[in-house]
């Protein structure tokens, strides 16, 4: 190549450079002010736009091309087009497309006054998916170019880009998922009534915790109404279960009668065997015939309040999206009867369904609170319908402990106390997995419970214990009922409890082994339990679900991986 041919190549390698890393400082300002959820100005835009066509056109030239045959100067060459035209690909197809959809869903006419938009929500469904398939044909490109170039800083760009692009897919792939799910779920081709449940985590449930309060939502062509809110006593206990799970459920929830009334309703972890008792008890009292159930708590409401903004209750308190969860699960008790209380939760269950469906929101915000509700477990659906069922499973919203093979442990604690004392736990858990030999591998599941109450000051309604009122406990003192989802096929090793030996129950649900054990709490106390494992060899990657409590819980794991 010659000096002359050589220098306009050198300028073209700058240009590329140049334009990249400016489109990319570009980009980084209009995320910014998207995620603000402010207009992005058309400035911004076509500054993206400009230099990105720049880096392309830079990288399409023929000395561009001539040069891409030479041996060591290929690789590197080819990557750097290919990135060139992957990010204008971006910008010219993808972005449009996302600042249509958030100025679409930041207009507030998605939900008003009571009414989802069904039409509106179709045009999001089809302009995701369009994104989607955009999305799939960079990757394409970004996938056929050089695995390695010899030049770091331009296979990290390369790998950087992918990572990003393969992220935003399965996001958009999530959300078209769900926004085509709900159609049907919104009564989009014929009504829909659902079961609304309100779950206080205060006193954890498998699914997270006892049913304090719920209601009946009905949706017809996108329409929805609120009705028949009463508090957990309303709905009395069965003398015959409503429900058959098998004898595997049989076996394990013998004694609780979970199919017959909705104090322990959801022990299990699994929501749909939840939701299956809940419509049960309804059709039992009302005759009825609901056509699923939905699950929240006051997590996921302080969630919705964020996007809606505050309310004020009937007894003139504002409820906000800082204040609900300590309100509803921590101070409410120290000022009310038991009976009042009880009313209040109904009160709050209606003030933040009219503040939801009353008047136009930032539905990107809405969106946002939702999902991320549905994210960490805080909003669960179960459909009658089976096909419905199938899409709530994909998208992430059916609350199923899944039958699968594989790493797996889900730590579920249940309150066997009978008090409000779980507002205060604190959860971890480290799965320790080892390398694999003959087939299996050896783990260790090291999970620590943490009573966070003070020892003093706290109501006796929040520190009863109804478990054993013959005998004296220190104030503040709780029991619960630890179980370890393990991995299927795993057999038990042994465990300790603060290092000493510790027998385990076994039992048997949806496949995995469950071993569980009794702890008891002190105030401001911390207790260990490790449980050792011996699992079948896998190379899948761990499945640790987190049961979705008052307070997050923190969750590590380290894995040795199996060598074939």
């Amino acid at each position: 190549m010659s000096a002359a041919l050589a220098g306009v190549l050198v300028w073209e390698l700058r240009t590329v450079q140049t334009n990249l890393a400016a489109a990319q400082v570009a980009t980084d300002r209009l995320q910014t002010e998207m995620i603000g959820h402010r207009q992005p100005s058309a400035e911004v835009l076509d500054d993206i736009r400009k230099h990105t066509a720049a880096a392309r056109s830079a990288a399409g030239t023929p000395v561009w091309s001539a040069a891409e045959s030479l041996p060591l100067m290929g690789p590197p060459l080819r990557s750097a087009r290919g990135l060139s035209v992957a990010a204008d690909d971006m910008v010219t197809g993808v972005l449009p497309e996302a600042v249509r959809l958030q100025q679409m869903l930041a207009s507030g006419r998605m939900v008003h006054q009571g009414r989802v938009d069904l039409r509106r929500l179709s045009s999001v469904t089809d302009l995701l998916g369009g994104v989607h398939r955009q999305l799939a044909g960079v990757q394409t490109t970004l996938d056929g170019l050089p695995g390695s170039t010899m030049v770091s800083r331009l296979d990290l760009a390369r790998q950087r880009l992918s990572d990003r692009v393969a992220r935003l897919s399965d996001s958009v792939s999530e959300a078209e998922s769900t926004t085509r799910l709900l159609m049907p779920v919104l009564g989009g081709t014929a009504p829909r009534s659902y079961f609304l449940a309100f779950q206080n985590n205060a006193e954890a449930r498998g699914t997270g915790g006892l049913v304090g309060a719920f209601g009946i939502l009905t949706a017809d062509r996108g329409g929805i109404t609120l009705h028949d809110f009463a508090s957990d006593d309303t709905l009395p206990r069965t003398n015959t279960p409503v429900a058959n799970f098998g004898p595997a459920f049989d076996r394990r929830y013998s004694g609780t009668e979970s199919t017959q009334g909705l104090a322990n309703s959801n022990l299990s972890a699994h929501f749909p065997y939840a939701a299956q008792v809940w419509v049960g008890l309804w059709q039992r009292l009302t005759g009825q015939r609901l056509d699923g159930a939905i699950a929240t708590d006051p997590v996921g409401l302080a969630r919705v309040l964020k996007a809606t903004g505050p309310v004020r209750l009937p007894d003139g308190k504002l409820l906000t999206a800082e204040n609900t969860v300590e309100l509803t699960e921590s101070t409410l008790y120290a000022s009310y009867s038991n009976a009042e209380r009880k009313r209040f939760l109904v009160q709050v269950a209606q003030s933040v369904a009219a503040a939801l469906l009353g008047h136009g929101h930032d539905s990107v915000a809405l969106l946002q609170a939702l999902g991320q509700n549905a994210g960490d477990g805080r909003l669960r659906v179960w459909s009658r319908d089976a096909s419905t069922e199938s899409a709530l499973e994909k998208a992430g919203l059916a609350g199923d402990v899944p039958e699968r093979t594989g790493p797996f442990a889900y730590l579920v604690v249940n309150n066997s106390a009978g008090n409000k004392m779980d507002y205060y736990l604190g959860r971890s858990l480290a799965y320790e997995l080892g390398p694999c030999e003959g087939g299996t591998r050896s783990s260790v599941v090291r999970i620590r419970l943490t009573n966070g109450a003070p020892a003093v000051g706290l109501p006796p309604l929040v520190t009863l214990r109804s478990d054993d009122p013959r005998h004296s406990h220190p104030p503040g003192s709780t029991s619960i009922w630890l179980s370890l989802y393990a991995s299927s096929g795993a057999r038990f090793a042994g465990a300790t409890l603060d290092g000493r030996r510790l027998l385990l129950s076994s039992t048997e649900e949806r496949g995995h082994p469950v071993l569980g054990t009794q702890v008891e709490l002190l105030p401001g106390q911390t207790r260990e339990v490790d449980v050792r494992l011996v699992e079948p060899a896998s190379d899948r990657p761990p499945v640790v679900p987190s049961q979705p409590l008052a307070r997050p819980q923190i969750t590590k794991v380290r894995m040795q991986p199996c060598v074939k």
